[in-house]
């Protein structure tokens, strides 16, 4: 049996409706989630990444209560929908934004943004803006820019 790596019991109150998820995903597993558009899959991994905070619940991640605790202390990556890239940054400063936020130091940081610019084959991209790559390569940045501080857990919303 594998151990459970996340937990979830959540609600989450809104004018319209309220949303409670109760789900618990074990170490080394794909999770989905599936449901028609407006059903709460976008919330409820904001939720999880601490990008909202539940009225009632919790969320536990590898053994640690992370309900309350800040965002850049979670180690959660997250790809949004949209990809949510910083448009005045190059690519390499994206993919860094992240490491930044966690007090990374410069060295490791240079090391990190190299891995992923070369395991994502964007070496190329490195030095130009996020506003002048296709829908493809803005995805592979956003991608990288996740993976780079090395979480535990990725998100990825559609």
């Amino acid at each position: 049996m594998k151990k459970d790596f996340l937990q979830v019991e959540v609600s989450k109150d809104y004018p319209e409706f309220r949303l409670t998820a109760n789900l618990t995903v074990g170490e080394g597993e794909f999770f989905s989630l599936v449901g028609p558009s407006g059903c709460g899959k976008t919330t409820l991994l904001r939720l999880i990444a601490g990008l909202l905070q539940p009225d009632e619940g919790r969320i536990i991640l590898a053994g640690r209560d992370l309900t309350t605790v800040p965002v850049a202390e979670r180690r959660i990556g997250f790809v949004f929908q949209d990809y949510a890239l910083f448009p005045h940054l190059t690519v390499e400063e994206n993919i860094e934004y992240g490491l930044k936020v966690r007090r990374l130091p410069a060295v490791r940081r240079r090391e990190r943004v190299q891995a992923m610019l070369t395991v994502f084959a964007i070496t190329a991209l490195a030095g130009r803006r996020v506003q002048e790559l296709s829908g493809g390569e803005r995805q592979r940045v956003a991608l990288a820019r996740a993976l780079a501080p090395e979480p535990l857990l990725l998100l990825l919303d559609e």
